[in-house]
């Protein structure tokens, strides 16, 4: 049997083992572990935060101040491309002096509301297309196999049409747009378009009628 003194020394040596063992470098306690789904220190708040970088904004999430303001650039001077082109057309083929001056004066009034959408847009680095939309060719291929009263009235209603749906963009600019450059043209130049559109309206209404008494 092992004396008192011996179980003492055991103790000893084990108890001085353990303390080595302890203070044995590169030595750590494991982990704590944490209940499945619970919030560890580390997780970042945002779950669609960037990898490396939890304060970004996710590319999907962002948004560009100025979409209103680069949407109108685009459609006004497609709407403006499409006036001129047909009020050329109506210069040339309608049988009314009254067609024939409108169709004049849209030229003249959105040939000068795409130079100044250009300098207007130019802070946003949008391009204002220089080409007319499909749908211009479309209108124009339309109205080059008419002629007399047809023509007349067939352009009219398409020009009230283009007008309303500008004056529409315009007031969507002026509520709603962000770049300063492009909000001021479109309020400078609100009332005119207004005026084209009555304009426009009136000459489809005239033309209607006089198609109708025929």
């Amino acid at each position: 049997m092992f004396s008192r003194s011996h179980i003492l020394n055991l103790a000893a040596a084990i108890a001085l083992a353990g303390s080595a063992w302890a203070q044995t470098p590169g030595q750590s306690s494991p982990p704590p572990s944490f209940p499945t789904g619970a919030p560890q220190g580390n997780a970042p708040s945002n779950p669609g935060a960037v990898p490396g970088n939890p304060g970004a904004v996710p590319q999907d999430q962002q948004i560009d101040p100025y979409i209103t303001d680069k949407d109108f650039v685009k459609n006004v001077a497609e709407s403006s491309a499409t006036q001129v082109q047909l009020g050329r057309l109506a210069e040339d083929k309608a049988s009314t002096d009254a067609v024939k001056e409108f169709g004049k004066r849209m030229v003249e009034a959105h040939t000068q509301t795409s130079q100044q959408l250009k300098q207007a847009a130019a802070a946003l680095n949008v391009q204002v297309p220089a080409e007319p939309p499909r749908k211009a060719k479309k209108a124009e291929a339309k109205l080059a196999k008419l002629s007399g009263a047809d023509f007349d009235r067939a352009y009219a209603k398409i020009a009230a049409d283009e007008q309303k749906q500008a004056v529409k963009q315009f007031e969507r600019e002026v509520k709603n747009g962000k770049a300063p450059g492009v909000k001021d043209f479109a309020t400078k130049n609100l009332s005119a378009g207004q005026e084209r559109q009555k304009q426009a309206e009136e000459l489809a209404s005239a033309t209607g009628t006089a198609a109708r008494q025929k």
